[in-house]
């Protein structure tokens, strides 16, 4: 029952296949990382299927704020939930993180053979990774737009904790160990000397300490990741441990399927499917054990203004979060600058205007796509 939300009457309950099939259509086009996802959600479930309002909406997102795990696949499950109990939980999340899964693990297996530093490859990184950050931009906007339209206190709490989330966040390309990591080797041109070092009960333990520490996003699970993974005792390079983060950001996934690469090299598929398994765990069992706890507190009134306010913080934390990850590719911090050098503003701009204006279904595979292969046209005949 919905009990935080009258004017959205609770409808029969799905099947767990139905709501799987929804969510797997979704997560297909879930590019953009956790700010376009989150946003993509409320557009999806909010607006167009109207399956809880915006505010209970934002009071969910404030709540899985405070808890560890990817807030984009944790707003999914809980989704499910809603609308199917727990079966619809797991539903939707594994229909969330599946077409993710499903590209990385051809991106590992591909990995080995593809040359990254060839010009068509790092012309359609570079591409994408614009393209990604454009999806930002509209996914802020989105975020932001509710928030605008309601009371001076929330908009207060937004733009304190947006100005905090952009002093505190490290730029992306510099959340793996410092910049000594970007230092060691590029992104685009790390070789791989990876072996087969551990196994897949090992690699789901330490998928699950990622999971656990992944508070604020998952940019906060990569220093323990590097730690384990890159250390003495470690099976891959930093730098292809900056290559899964690379691959992941334009990736329709949480951010955290990073973890799927990660297993890869350490133990091949079963460490890539462990490796998963663990980093996924805790944001499918927060929602399956406390659902009914999260719902008392959505619908009990005196929490409500607090979660309001704890909502536009955590809107404001993935602003401050989101604006590294924009501005990076813009002012020439990675490999953007280097493909399209003066003119990856213009780029950029003419990629935001793109998706703020295609409002199709297939507009954001199709932008990440075509980004993409304009790109590789772009670094084939740049050399």
């Amino acid at each position: 029952m919905d009990h935080a939300d009258p004017k959205h009457p609770v409808a029969a309950p799905d099947s767990a296949l139905a709501i799987f099939k929804v969510f797997l259509r979704f997560g297909a086009r879930g590019f953009g990382g956790p700010a376009a996802q989150i946003a993509e959600l409320d557009a999806e479930f909010v607006e167009r299927r109207q399956w809880i309002s915006s505010a209970r909406f934002r009071r969910a997102l404030a709540v899985y704020q405070l808890l560890p795990g990817p807030e984009a696949h944790e707003l999914c499950c809980y989704l499910g939930a809603v609308r199917g109990g727990r079966w619809g939980s797991v539903a939707a999340g594994l229909g969330f993180m599946l077409p993710g899964l499903a590209l990385m693990l051809v991106a590992c297996f591909g990995y080995a053979s593809l040359d990254l530093a060839s010009a068509p490859v790092a012309g359609a990184m570079a591409a994408m990774q614009l393209a990604a950050a454009a999806l930002i931009v509209r996914a802020a906007w989105r975020l932001t737009r509710p928030i605008l339209a309601s009371s001076t206190a929330l908009i207060a709490a937004m733009a304190v904790s947006c100005a905090i989330a952009m002093w505190c966040f490290a730029p992306a390309g510099e959340v793996a160990g410092a910049s000594e990591v970007a230092s060691e080797v590029e992104v685009a041109g790390a070789t791989s000397a990876a072996t087969t070092a551990t196994n897949a009960p090992a690699l789901f333990g330490h998928g699950l300490t990622a999971g656990l520490v992944t508070f604020g996003g998952a940019y906060t699970a990569i220093p323990y990741v590097a730690t384990v993974a890159t250390g003495a005792d470690g099976w891959m390079t930093r730098g292809e441990l900056l290559d899964a983060v690379a691959i992941a950001s334009v990736l329709p996934a949480p951010l955290v399927i990073f973890g799927t690469f990660v297993g890869f090299r350490g133990a091949g598929l079963a460490g890539a499917l462990a490796f998963t398994a663990g980093i996924f765990l805790p944001a499918f069992a927060f929602t399956l054990i406390g659902f009914g706890a999260i719902e008392r507190l959505l619908a009990w009134t005196p929490a409500r203004r607090v979660l309001d306010i704890a909502g536009a913080v955590a809107v404001g934390l993935i602003l401050g979060a989101a604006f590294h990850i924009v501005w990076e590719p813009v002012r020439g911090a990675t490999q953007a600058s280097a493909q399209f050098g003066r003119a990856t503003p213009m780029v950029f701009l003419a990629l935001i205007i793109a998706v703020f204006t295609w409002r199709t279904r297939l507009a954001v595979p199709a932008i990440i796509v075509g980004s993409g292969l304009a790109g590789a046209a772009f670094g084939v005949m740049a050399r």
